[in-house]
């Protein structure tokens, strides 16, 4: 609901309260108002009536009674004038207007009987009737009785109603132009305002512009709030613009990272590959100068170029895995087999694994789904950790890589992936580093070559995919790392 129509029913609400309590205190001042009038207008009229009756009762002069009776009664036919005797008898004009319910006879006769003052309203909850009984002053002992006056409340209640009516249309009216002028200034002062600090916000969310700053006129509490969202646009777009620009530094510095990484990667790889090509060369070269001194011998001189043959293609599949690892320019997802991948960089690191006395262990599934991923990438991932358990060995160990199926809570969906595992019994990792593991250039292994980019780089990539990496580490007792990547790239 609007604001402007919460306000407007707000003052509604509270106008209809503090009016409606005002109409009623109004209403019932006026009814008592009117309501004393007729009374004491009635008792002077009693009591001036009163006086004439009683000269007239002490000359024994019925008829002049009765005619007085009759004249007050044609002046005013709103009202009736008995006389009751104490000896029952009831002197009457006969210009009655009004009708006397038996009740209110009763009740005057009583009264006069008794010689008492009496009156009251009939009927009670809704007065039509003024009943006045005034007792006679010592006339005689044998003579007494009461002056009896019914008024009708006709006229008075006429007054009434009108007065009601006129307090209800003047609550009405007040309250229809207090809330119509509300929506009125509402709209115009608060409506209008906030509908262009909204069109505003909404420019401002699909711009790609600075937003043109809102006008401000006034000093109110809107005005205050516009300026503030003017300046808050700038800052916003200011802050945005930076963003962009830090956002595109940090994505520059990652690719360079990586290439600086894939470059050390193959640097490590090409030291690592000389001692094993070293051995098919030097091979190579001692039976090249036995096959230079057998001149006679075929048989010797097959056998010798069939080893040659055989060393040389040594060195050329040594050689095409190191071109496999080199820096590619294509980094779009394709369908990879994960086994595979990760199988060729163990075979890589295998002559290394031998030399130091480590033991690799390949555990995976007979097949597994082709995972949406850069191959070089996964086959990153896994040269760096192996890279690093390599270097955590001390004299011999176990490397176990495993590949399995698992699942991710990706926006509050489980979604398949691919889990990647590379345990080692290395020296482990002291509990201060873990937090700082995949910081870059962070490493423990300064002295011996270290460049603190391998698990930088792994988490890197493993975030680009939209997965996740954990390590666990105990020192002494080795390392765990563990991957997750889902089965199709995330959006």
């Amino acid at each position: 609901m609007p604001i402007i129509y919460k306000l407007a029913i707000s003052l509604f609400a509270l106008s209809l309260t503090v009016f409606g309590i005002y109409g009623t205190y109004q209403i019932r001042s006026e009814s008592q108002d009117l309501r004393d009038a007729v009374e004491q207008e009635t008792r002077l009229l009693a009591n001036s009536l009163l006086v004439s009756v009683e000269n007239a009762l002490r000359d024994h002069q019925i008829e002049d009674v009765q005619k007085l009776m009759q004249q007050l009664e044609r002046i005013k036919p709103s009202v009736d004038v008995r006389i009751y005797i104490q000896n029952g008898n009831i002197i009457r004009s006969d210009a009655e207007s009004l009708i006397w319910p038996k009740k209110v006879e009763q009740t005057l006769y009583q009264a006069a009987k008794e010689g008492e003052l009496k009156q009251f309203y009939y009927p009670v909850d809704a007065p039509q009737l003024f009943i006045l009984s005034l007792p006679f002053n010592e006339i005689s002992s044998t003579l007494r009785g009461n002056v009896a006056i019914v008024r009708s409340l006709q006229t008075m209640n006429k007054n009434l109603s009108k007065t009601k009516t006129y307090i209800l249309l003047s609550l009405i009216t007040f309250i229809l132009f207090t809330s119509l002028l509300c929506l009125l200034l509402g709209h115009v002062y608060i409506s209008l305002p906030l509908q262009r600090l909204r069109q505003a916000m909404r420019a401002f969310r699909d711009s790609t512009a600075p937003p043109e700053p809102l006008p401000v006129s006034g000093k109110d509490e809107l005005a205050v709030v516009t300026q503030e969202f003017n300046r808050m646009t700038a800052e916003l777009f200011s802050a945005y613009r930076r963003l962009d620009v830090e956002t595109e530094h940090r994505r520059k510095l990652q690719r360079a990272l990586q290439d600086a990484d894939k470059l050390i990667s193959i640097g490590q790889l090409s030291a690592e590959l000389a001692h094993e090509i070293g051995s098919p060369l030097q091979i190579v070269n001692g039976r090249a100068r036995a096959l230079a001194k057998c001149n006679d011998d075929y048989d010797e001189v097959r056998r010798i170029a069939n080893i040659l043959v055989d060393q040389t293609d040594r060195i050329t599949r040594i050689v095409q895995r190191l071109l496999e690892f080199a820096p590619r320019h294509s980094t779009e997802p394709m369908s990879c087999d994960a086994i595979a991948a990760s199988a060729e960089v163990i075979d890589m690191l295998g002559f290394e694994a031998r030399r130091q006395g480590v033991t690799m262990t390949f555990a995976h599934p007979e097949s597994l789904p082709l995972i949406s991923i850069n191959k070089d990438s996964i086959q990153q991932i896994v040269l760096n950790l192996l890279t690093n358990a390599l270097a955590a060995m001390v004299n011999t160990g176990t490397i176990t890589i495993e590949l399995s199926q698992a699942s991710i809570i990706y926006a509050d969906q489980t979604i398949p992936a691919l889990r990647l595992t590379v345990s080692d019994t290395g020296t482990g990792i002291a509990p201060e580093h873990l937090s700082r593991l995949f910081e870059h250039y962070f490493t423990t292994r300064g002295r011996q070559g270290g460049t603190g980019l391998g698990l930088a780089v792994v988490k890197t990539l493993v975030t680009e995919m939209g997965g996740s990496v954990m390590a666990e580490s105990e020192s002494g007792k080795g390392s765990l790392f563990t991957i997750d990547l889902p089965w199709r790239k995330l959006l």
